[in-house]
């Protein structure tokens, strides 16, 4: 019975000295038992050895001891070796099990780190001991995770038999409808100390249920209730019981606490434990890597096998070394080559003085561009300057000062060749001849000095704002020194003069703002930190969809459109042709540039605020009156290319529609890939193309909202 002291513990412990109970144990008891049966058997094994009559081996010898010494020797034992002892032999179980033991046990509590709480009062110790030093399941043996103590009833379940042998409150009183309510908070695991601290098992704390109850205690209370209250049984009676659930529930709470805390002290023991081992092998597996001749920083101390919380013996060294050693290797050859690459740096930074000085030389009057400073080299390239590449070629740890002095000449003759082949490169493209075109009389008389003076020339010429390049595939206008030209990462021949593709564009947008073709194009397309970048809008677009753009955007914007026209007309005329099958007249494919600079319209305005504001409005009403397709809206609201506020881009709808006669490449408004449109942009696209007549199809994929079919 639960409520009577030790539950028959003499009756159980004779059972248990007759039939010893098989049970499971942890890897720490099993390792404790293999070592005593190997002593036994080699002690065995060593006496039948012998000549003569068999000796005593050290089973029959420790039987053979007085009651005792026995117990001497057994008080220098732990509760868990003892309880080892205990598995190994039906003798020693009869003997371990007896009430007679009980002060052999309470020694081995002590001898425990840290030491065990006393063995509670309603406990035999044998039974204390296995219920707090077996980790499997006590009703299947099981070992598992799901395996945890309750340490109000004592008992310690896996899943199934936790939820075979534990029930709810309401399982109580649907199995004894009559269960006095009163006596459950005496029975419960759920916060029943005082400072709320829950002695239920830890799995069934997290799932968070509000009480527990253990099924053979309910009904031992239950059937002990009833027999009080038969008729003639005095009321007092029920109220002993009362008071007996009453010290019954204190007991377990007070013994619940210790075990509680001594079991959070033994995991944190076995923590250090663990970290102990692991720090005793990494520092022996280092010795090891030190003596096989690596390095303390190859040591790979994140590897498992390094941080595994065992003792390193030579077997278990035999058995990893070939994988720590390879991992060891790995990090050796990462370290050293880590090494090699720190050393090329610092070379590569001993040479950037040298690198300055001969770019600025280089530079001439005009190294005050820091644009244009870049465009003289690139430093990649003059490493591979011969001698350059001789001392970076070298494995030292840098580059002494006087060994560049020799060199300086050399650099600044290789600099210049550099510069000469860019801008020369450059002028080539303004003048239309072949890009490395260079005529060596004009350069083979001339000092280093007046070399820089010519580039000097050339760089005043080429960077004037009426010398703009055209970049077909970024689709843009730059002027020489921007950052882009004057990248050394740039393929010159890719670049076409703007004026041989568009004749007068460039002069007559700089006199739209003021300024001739003589200016410097950095007086014009600076975007210098400080300086507010000027934008202008196109006064060629539909204002309901006209972009804000620098000058430098809007000169590619009307060369963009050119293109465009051009490709757009010739697409036109090749489709009639094949409609008509014959040749018609070739006016009829031409379509008008409304673009063209050479009409006589407004071809831009500076950008202004209010203008800005009326122009937005306008493009929120052109959303209002085209958006009313519900297959093109997104959460009902209209979208532009960069973001709802900004004004600056065309409106867009996800709905994708392809225009068939567009040149592949080529869209207006808005660059989405090849030939694609989408939602409003469409209506702008189809609404410039002017020419079109009635009787032209629109091939698109989906119906053209502005052009008839």
């Amino acid at each position: 019975m639960v409520l009577t002291r030790g539950q028959n513990a003499g009756k159980t412990a004779t059972r248990k000295a007759s039939t010893p109970v098989p049970t499971k144990t942890s890897k720490m008891d099993t390792q404790t038992s293999r070592n005593r049966a190997k002593v036994a058997s080699s002690d065995g094994k060593a006496a039948g050895q012998q000549d003569g009559p068999a000796t005593p081996g050290l089973r029959e010898r420790l039987l053979s001891l007085p009651v005792e010494l026995f117990a001497e020797i057994c008080s220098f034992l732990d509760a868990f070796e003892l309880r080892q002892l205990s598995l190994t032999d039906e003798t020693f179980w009869s003997i371990l099990v007896s009430a007679k033991s009980d002060p052999i046990w309470r020694q081995a509590f002590k001898q425990v780190v840290p030491p065990m709480p006393e063995c509670p009062e309603t406990m035999s110790c044998p039974e204390y001991a296995e219920f707090l030093l077996v980790e499997s399941c006590m009703s299947c043996h099981v070992v598992s995770p799901s395996v945890s103590f309750d340490l109000f009833h004592r008992v310690r379940y896996c899943e199934t038999c936790h939820s075979r042998n534990v029930i709810s409150k309401h399982a109580v009183l649907e199995l004894f409808p009559d269960f006095p309510v009163r006596f459950l908070k005496y029975l419960s695991s759920e916060a029943v100390s005082s400072d709320g601290t829950s002695l239920a098992a830890s799995r069934r704390r997290r799932k968070g249920s509000t009480g527990e109850y253990l099924k053979v205690t309910v009904v031992e209370v239950y059937e002990l209730w009833k027999s009080l209250s038969k008729p003639g049984s005095s009321k007092p009676a029920s109220t002993r019981l009362r008071v007996r659930l009453q010290k019954y529930a204190e007991s377990r709470i007070k013994t619940g606490m210790k075990m509680a805390d001594w079991q959070i002290g033994l995991a944190a023991w076995k923590v250090e434990q663990r970290a102990k081992l692991q720090k005793e092998r990494r520092a022996a597996i280092l010795s090891k890597l030190i003596d096989l001749g690596y390095h303390e920083v190859d040591f790979p101390r994140w590897d498992p096998e390094v941080n595994k919380s065992a003792a390193l013996t030579d077997e278990e060294w035999e058995r990893i070394q070939s994988a720590v050693v390879a991992a060891a290797k790995s990090k050796k050859d990462d370290r050293i080559a880590n090494e090699a690459r720190k050393r090329e740096m610092e070379r590569s930074r001993a040479l950037n003085p040298l690198w300055n000085q001969v770019v600025v030389a280089a530079s001439g009057t005009r190294a005050v561009y820091t644009a244009e400073k870049v465009a003289c080299s690139d430093f990649d390239e003059f490493l591979t300057f011969a001698p350059i590449a001789a001392l970076m070629a070298a494995d030292t740890d840098g580059i002494p000062a006087q060994t560049l002095d020799p060199l300086r000449p050399g650099a600044l003759q290789f600099v210049i060749q550099l510069r000469r082949r860019h801008l020369v490169g450059l002028r080539n493209i303004l003048d239309g001849l072949p890009l490395d075109h260079i005529d060596e009389e004009e350069w083979s008389s001339l000092t280093d000095e007046e070399t820089i003076a010519k580039l000097d020339t050339i760089a005043a010429h080429i960077t004037k704002a009426g010398n703009a390049f055209w970049h077909p595939n970024r689709k843009q206008v730059d002027w020489y020194p921007s950052d882009y030209l004057a990248s050394r990462q740039i393929d010159l021949s890719m670049l076409s003069p703007v004026e041989s593709l568009s004749p007068g564009l460039v002069a007559k947008m700089l006199e739209i703002i003021g300024k001739d073709t003589n200016t410097e194009s950095a007086a014009v397309t600076s975007t210098c930190s400080g300086r507010d970048v000027d934008l202008y809008r196109c006064a060629r677009c539909d204002e309901r969809v006209a972009p804000y753009l620098t000058f430098n955007k809007m000169v590619s914007h009307f060369l963009e459109k050119k293109v465009w026209f051009d490709k757009a007309s010739e697409a036109r005329e090749k489709k009639l042709t094949e409609s008509s099958r014959s040749k018609d007249p070739k006016w009829h494919s031409i379509l008008f540039n409304d673009h063209d600079w050479n009409l006589e319209r407004a071809m831009m305005v500076l950008d202004d605020s209010r203008k800005k504001e009326w122009v937005r409005d306008l493009q929120i009403q052109f959303a209002a009156t085209y958006g009313n397709d519900p297959s093109d809206r997104v959460g009902g609201v209209f979208t532009t290319i960069g973001s709802n506020k900004s004004t600056g881009q065309a409106l867009q709808r996800p709905a994708r529609r392809i225009c068939r006669l567009c040149p592949e490449g080529f869209s207006p408004k808005v660059k989405l890939g090849s030939g694609s449109i989408r939602g409003t942009a469409v209506i702008a696209h189809y609404s410039a193309l002017t020419a079109f007549t009635a009787n032209v199809p629109c091939y698109v994929e989906d119906s053209c909202p502005a052009h008839p079919l």
